[in-house]
């Protein structure tokens, strides 16, 4: 029995570590001293960082994270999905192809200036109830003096890309 169980521990730790347990989901942007008083950079500096295996979605190579809600815990009340927002400095068509690679089972739409992926191809962004994916051009998105503000943290960013995922059970 014994021999069981830890054959079985091991199995789970493998298991966590092959979903990326102890990985974090996205680095965290690095804000410049000149912008720390900022309310923009003090949000991003506030962001929490998921583990990746918590959320279950690939986090796109490269980006930064900028904002999260709801990820260590689920304000009262609310009905909605975890969130992780990162920035990249690829461009919008890149990033879409490189989710429609990672996870081509998902259902995909364009909607209002955005590109979906969701699980189960229920794409409802007022109310989301399914993991997702919203890619972002910045420039849609943002508005300028924001943008400024999120090209010095991250030179070069032109897209936002939205994680939306069930947090889990505390």
């Amino acid at each position: 029995m014994k021999s069981y169980f830890i054959a079985g521990l091991l199995l789970l730790v493998g298991s966590m570590q092959a979903f990326g347990a102890g990985q974090p989901f996205a680095a965290k942007a690095n804000i410049p001293a000149s912008l720390a008083e900022s309310p923009l950079a003090q949000s991003i500096a506030a962001v929490v960082i998921p583990d990746q295996s918590q959320v279950g979605i690939p986090a796109y190579p490269g980006a930064v994270a900028i904002r999260s809600f709801a990820v260590d815990s689920r304000p009262s009340g609310y009905e909605g999905l975890a969130v992780v927002e990162m920035i990249s400095t690829d461009d919008y068509a890149h990033v879409i192809e490189s989710y429609k690679q990672q996870l081509p089972q998902w259902g995909q739409a364009e909607l209002m200036s955005a590109y979906y992926f969701a699980e189960h191809g229920n794409i409802n962004f007022f109310k989301p109830e399914e993991p997702h994916v919203g890619v972002h051009k910045l420039s849609a998105y943002f508005r300028q003096t924001e943008r400024e503000v999120l090209q010095q943290i991250l030179p070069g960013a032109q897209t936002l890309i939205k994680v939306f995922f069930i947090p889990p059970a505390k």
